[in-house]
């Protein structure tokens, strides 16, 4: 899938978004440096931000240092969610950025607690992989693969990771689906994440075909929905010890219908990031004007 194509795919399933709220205009700055006196609180997304792929965004590791230098919050919200947050916090560390385990959610947060409120005897077949840990999300998990029997014994899926997804087994799910229905649970929204030199599928773009497939209304956990801005916010708060405006906080993304939708709709300033993720190959103003999502700010950069 291309990054127009995303864009396009995203379009498309826009009306089982959040509706856009959206600024009167847009300023356009070179990065983040250019914001400090504007915004407080710098929560940004990974994945087109801090990185593309296994590679560090050129600068990206030196301006967060300067963020947090300068006595800015820096919190990372990902929709990356096959790991546990700690081990995505060591991914940071071993590229020289200094993250806790409070500086960083991902949509897997919010997945947990959204799993936390079901029945703990529902057996949860899992679209993730053999290294995810599923064995923490629920007390009763498997993970799926290409046994047809294990999608048909399963109360309910939960699209946590499509690293190892196949066509065979969306096949399956759209099966057993189709033969009964079951809560179907997304622990990442996202349709693709850059990567080097291509655009990975994502559970998002898996669990849309569902839908429109009508064997399921899935659940989202994650930008833009509202679930993970909430663990964001209440870390905000634990941290300032005092309410903080929230037109002094910035959601920092490289896509409009998660990161830019997600923080408008959640009070937040929004800054889309232009050169490294969804945005690279398209032309800023248009896709602004053909999926009526507007960002407060564009960087160039991080």
């Amino acid at each position: 899938m291309t990054r127009a194509d995303a864009i396009a795919r995203y379009t498309e399933v826009a009306t089982r978004l959040p509706s856009p709220v959206n600024p009167d205009s847009t300023r356009c700055v070179d990065s983040l440096a250019d914001l400090v006196d504007d915004i407080d609180v710098f929560v940004l997304d990974g994945y087109g931000v801090l990185n593309v792929g296994a590679t560090t965004v050129p600068g990206a590791v030196e301006q967060v240092a300067h963020l947090q230098q300068l006595g800015k919050q820096v919190v990372v919200l990902t929709n990356g969610a096959t790991l546990p947050v700690e081990q995505t916090v060591k991914k940071y560390a071993n590229w020289g950025m200094s993250f806790t385990a409070n500086d960083v959610v991902s949509s897997r947060n919010a997945l947990e607690i959204g799993l936390a409120q079901q029945d703990d005897s529902i057996l949860w077949g899992v679209v993730g992989t053999d290294f995810a840990q599923i064995d923490q999300l629920a007390p009763n998990t498997l993970l799926l693969g290409d046994n047809p029997a294990d999608y048909d014994t399963v109360d309910g899926f939960v699209l946590l990771s499509a690293l190892d997804w196949t066509h065979d087994r969306q096949q399956l799910l759209l099966d057993a689906l189709t033969a009964r229905t079951r809560p179907v649970l997304v622990g990442n929204p996202d349709l693709v994440a850059p990567v080097e030199g291509a655009m990975s599928l994502e559970p998002g773009l898996f669990a849309h075909a569902l839908a429109d497939a009508q064997v399921c209304t899935p659940q989202f956990f994650g930008k833009p929905f509202a679930n993970a801005f909430d663990i964001v916010n209440q870390r905000i708060v634990n941290q300032r010890r005092e309410k903080t405006d929230p037109s002094r906080i910035a959601m920092v993304g490289d896509t409009l219908h998660t990161d830019i939708l997600g923080g408008a709709n959640y009070g937040w300033k929004t800054v889309l990031i232009k050169n490294h993720g969804l945005m690279k190959e398209a032309n800023s103003e248009q896709t602004i004007a053909a999926t009526g999502i507007r960002p407060d700010y564009i960087a160039a950069t991080t």
